[in-house]
């Protein structure tokens, strides 16, 4: 790690690893190396570090932190694991936070309970009233005082081996040692937190994931053999098989 400050008021961080592994200690799950490099004998590594980030920072505006410029390089990575070990990590690095996806369900119930609220305080107080939850209030104050500027983002293109178990026995976004193309990511102007720029990597990946995988799913006959091509109503079926499963499709026909 090294940090270089300016005459101008701007200093740039950089942090470097030359080999990075993750292991999950928890029994009984299904994947152990979490993440490792894809080059195990150490030839990538010869060449570059496994992990560098580069963060140039100027003075605050407005009483928020200022990225100029964040990047983020790694090398070919492979990837495996579960639900459960996400949501560790999660809580982890980022306590109190809710990944979207988990709290689509939960919004939808507290929607209905603070509708029926503003319903009923429409009735006993004046017109000019609006009702808004303290524990809203808190947690507006809280992101905007971790809120950073990012003027510009960037994660060059990088290759890896996916897997990951979702929570259930059976999942739709189930995948075994997919090999993933993630193209060069690239942000503009945001007002962040550090847990949205996670956010905001993990949605872009995911569908760009299920995207490559529905391919090589529909390209797997090519691949052992049949070169003949798979007609229109072929390509639904394989679709719908990879997203809702066999046995659902059959109980759908």
């Amino acid at each position: 790690y090294s940090k270089v400050n300016r005459d101008n008021e701007t200093w740039t961080h950089q942090l470097e690893l030359g080999w990075v592994k993750v292991t999950n200690l928890q029994p009984n799950t299904m994947y152990k190396d979490v993440l490792v490099p894809r080059d195990p004998l150490g030839k990538e590594s010869d060449r570059q570090m496994a992990l560098r980030i580069l963060c140039s920072e100027r003075s605050p505006v407005g009483g928020i932190a200022v990225k100029e410029h964040f990047e983020v390089v790694v090398i070919p990575l492979q990837i495996q694991i579960t639900y459960h070990f996400y949501k560790i990590l999660l809580a982890f690095f980022f306590p109190g936070e809710t990944d979207e996806d988990d709290d689509v369900e939960n919004k939808k119930k507290d929607k209905k309970e603070k509708d029926k609220k503003k319903k009923e305080a429409k009735k006993s107080k004046s017109s000019f009233y609006i009702d808004v939850d303290s524990e809203d209030i808190d947690k507006m104050r809280e992101r905007a005082a971790n809120n950073n500027t990012f003027v510009y983002v960037k994660i060059p293109e990088v290759s890896m081996r996916v897997s990951y178990k979702g929570e259930k026995e059976k999942n739709i976004e189930d995948i075994h040692d997919f090999s993933i193309i993630l193209p060069t990511f690239e942000y503009h102007n945001r007002i962040w937190t550090w847990f949205d720029i996670l956010m905001a990597l993990k949605n872009d990946s995911k569908r760009l994931i299920l995207s490559q995988a529905i391919k090589q799913k529909l390209h797997m006959r090519s691949r052992v053999g049949d070169e003949t091509p798979l007609t229109d109503v072929q390509q639904e079926e394989d679709k719908m098989k990879m997203l809702l499963g066999a046995k659902l499709l059959v109980r759908h026909n």
